[in-house]
């Protein structure tokens, strides 16, 4: 006899067994029938809890955000990392890498799926913003940095962050990548108002992404 699970404990389940078959299959791959059949779930059931597929995906876009912003916490709450570097480190750790699921980001890249890319975006500043603003405080307040929109600049900083290493948005080739992140990186410099190259050396740590 199957053990009744608790609601929110079965839609997981649901989220898990998607996101392993979207990484394995592919997206477009995967129907509705392929996770019931793992979650061993009735199609009322799946429906009680998301109206579709591509609800099912809008949730993994969200816990892919939440996944981030937790990597970031731990990063920022670190005392043996100086304060300005754990807040560039808190931003890498919320790029687009989707746990190695290249299915997942071409899906967010198709133009009739523009409205998951500005959920993510929408998302991750909702998310990450908090979290990178007290380390910025704190900057200010000891001389590290300078500027008159803290949050304004956190914000553009993170967006600047998602547009120039996420390589699928402009198909960049990697041969440009290394004048792309030191501009990235003089321009971040310039937003928080630190020392001229305070940053350069996150080039080798960002020059280590795709």
């Amino acid at each position: 006899m199957k053990t009744v699970k608790e609601g929110e404990i079965r839609r997981r389940e649901i989220l898990d067994v998607a996101r392993e078959l979207f990484v394995t299959k592919g997206y477009d791959h995967t129907s509705v029938n392929d996770i019931l059949k793992i979650v061993d779930i009735a199609k009322g059931t799946f429906y009680y809890y998301f109206a579709s597929k591509e609800e099912v995906l809008e949730a993994i876009i969200l816990d892919i955000v939440e996944e981030g912003a937790r990597r970031a916490e731990i990063i920022v709450k670190d005392q043996s990392i100086p304060l300005l570097n754990r807040i560039m480190m808190a931003i890498m750790a919320q790029t687009p890498e989707f746990e190695g699921s290249e299915e997942i980001k071409e899906e967010l890249h198709k133009v009739e799926n523009a409205k998951l890319e500005r959920l993510y975006l929408k998302a991750m500043l909702k998310r990450m913003t908090p979290v990178l603003q007290e380390p910025v405080l704190e900057c200010i307040k000891e001389g590290i940095a300078h500027m008159e929109y803290p949050t304004e600049c956190i914000e553009t900083i993170l967006l600047l962050g998602h547009m120039m290493f996420d390589c699928d948005t402009f198909e960049w080739k990697m041969e440009e990548y290394p004048q792309k992140i030191q501009a990235f990186l003089c321009h971040a410099e310039r937003m928080l108002g630190t020392k001229e190259g305070e940053l350069s050396g996150f080039l080798q740590m960002f020059g280590q992404m795709p």
